[in-house]
């Protein structure tokens, strides 16, 4: 069954930069609202951790380095299975890639992340769907249960981001992102999320 619906992130970044280099460090909090033929689901995303290292090429347009993330998806499904839990978590390894260019004066930048291996811990295929627990202490054991090591063969996270600044003294950026991820064994996950992202920049001398 197909779920679509509404969401709402909220992201936290911090930026440091040097002559060739940069660090990005992200932490996000998001939940969404979903339904197919009637059936009312919630999907939690929790992000504690993505760190980007960057290192500058081709004159600085284009910087690329590794990407490490962790990553916690907790949905519920009341109608559909009585309460019983899903989850999918990664810790990712992977790569990122950003280029950045001009516009009729604007500054773009389009990045793009992909994990290459890591750990998942997602759910069996079958259990007891009239006993369960939701209490917070079971989910936080539910997300980090039976994790297994692989890559491309077991899953993959990957993300699109195009920036626009539109000037030097604005303190507002607008971003599109594409976010997809895929769990290949059984049970099997494909989640895609586009979003419209609201970057606000601190005020600074």
């Amino acid at each position: 069954m197909v779920f679509r619906g509404p969401g709402l992130n909220y992201s936290y970044s911090l930026l440091l930069q040097k002559s060739r280099s940069e660090i990005h460090y992200d932490v996000l909090f998001g939940f969404s609202y979903m339904q197919t033929r009637g059936i009312a689901a919630g999907n939690v995303n929790f992000i504690p951790l993505k760190l980007d290292y960057l290192f500058a090429c081709y004159n600085g347009n284009i910087m690329l380095g590794p990407s490490i993330i962790a990553d916690y998806n907790y949905e519920l499904y009341p109608d559909l299975q009585s309460g019983y839990s899903f989850w999918f978590t990664n810790y990712s390894l992977g790569g990122i890639l950003q280029y950045k260019f001009n516009i009729a004066g604007h500054k773009l930048a389009l990045s793009l992340n992909t994990s290459l291996i890591g750990f998942t811990s997602r759910q069996v295929k079958y259990d007891d769907p009239y006993f369960f627990d939701l209490s917070l202490g079971y989910i936080i054991q539910y997300v980090h249960q039976d994790f297994k090591f692989g890559s491309w063969n077991r899953y993959n996270r990957s993300e699109l981001e195009i920036q626009w600044h539109p000037g030097a003294d604005s303190r507002l950026m607008l971003a599109y992102v594409f976010n997809y991820h895929g769990y290949y064994v059984e049970p099997e996950l494909t989640m895609v999320n586009q979003s419209i992202k609201l970057i606000i920049r601190p005020k600074s001398k």
